[in-house]
């Protein structure tokens, strides 16, 4: 009879403990239908489909081990994004050495503002993995750009109302985020925003072709939302009597361009003078500015 007890014990432990396995698959706390492993409402509110309201204080944590906090499907190991808009972490002090606290560690720091240090001021420290290092508390630098040139380009400019010559090799007077390549002339956005944009060019003195032009041409690679190219035409539509007069010719072109950061910008010339021209080698009537608006 004691036998027959201990199988019958036996059998209804493992019948327990194979239900609680299959209990377990889903634990909702509050909730009749949790959406993940762990689902909990803490405010008791849920409905069959639930709302972006009632998931707002809700808390789950997914099969990927991702915790979500107000957001039932959260796509990071701690998802804070809720529709309330309350999606803030609040982050202590401590007194844990960088090293202690590991690389990526992040904490609140009561003393010297890194951006103007006789002010005593709360900022954010991240660590490093050796040092804790203080996250500015001052806007990015933005992107300020002066050049000139006073040498001529490798070949002249041909006369040719289909080639488009890029002017490099310029000298740069202020890049205030190193985002210009004087060797190249090519500007990168460094983030998306407004850039005001200004190329002023003169070629070098030479006779100019009756019913002539000169074209100077700001290019972007940004053509979303945006004008890509701007160009703006100097034209000598005067017939003149032999012989024809020499002078030097001058273009300009400004724009505002609206940029996503890695575009680039870049400066062009063509014209139809009647022969090549070079740059004309004096660094004031040459020059670029790029301002990040």
């Amino acid at each position: 009879m004691k036998k027959k007890v201990n199988i019958i014990y036996q059998l209804l432990v493992c019948t327990l403990i194979f239900s609680t396995g299959t209990i377990a698959a889903q634990t909702g706390v509050f909730t009749q239908n949790p959406s993940t492993p762990l689902h909990i409402d803490a405010a008791d509110d849920n409905t069959a489909t639930i709302s972006a309201t009632q998931s707002a204080n809700d808390v789950v944590v997914t099969a990927a081990g991702n915790l979500g906090v107000g957001v039932l499907a959260p796509s990071t190991k701690v998802d804070l994004r809720s529709a309330d808009q309350k999606g803030i972490i609040g982050v202590g002090t401590n007194t844990q050495t960088a090293i202690t606290a590991g690389a990526g560690a992040i904490r609140y720091f009561v003393g010297d503002d890194p951006d103007t240090p006789a002010v005593e001021v709360g900022h954010l420290q991240y660590s490093d993995g050796e040092k804790w290092v203080a996250l500015s508390t001052a806007p990015p630098t933005k992107a300020l750009v002066n050049a000139n040139k006073s040498t001529v380009l490798g070949t002249a400019i041909p006369s040719n109302s289909s080639t488009e010559t890029y002017i490099d090799g310029w000298a740069e007077a202020i890049d205030a985020d190193n985002n210009f390549v004087p060797g190249t002339g090519i500007f990168t956005a460094p983030r998306k925003g407004f850039y005001l944009v200004s190329f002023n060019i003169t070629l070098a003195s030479g006779t100019i072709a009756n019913n002539s032009y000169i074209e100077t041409i700001i290019e972007s690679n940004q053509a979303t939302n945006n004008i890509p190219v701007y160009r703006t035409y100097n034209s000598y539509p005067a017939f003149q009597a032999a012989p024809l007069i020499s002078n030097f010719v001058s273009g300009n072109c400004n724009a505002i361009f609206q940029l996503e950061a890695g575009n680039t910008i870049r400066f062009k010339v063509r014209h139809t003078l009647g022969s090549a021209r070079n740059i004309y080698t004096n660094a004031q009537f040459n020059n670029i500015s790029i301002s990040e608006l």
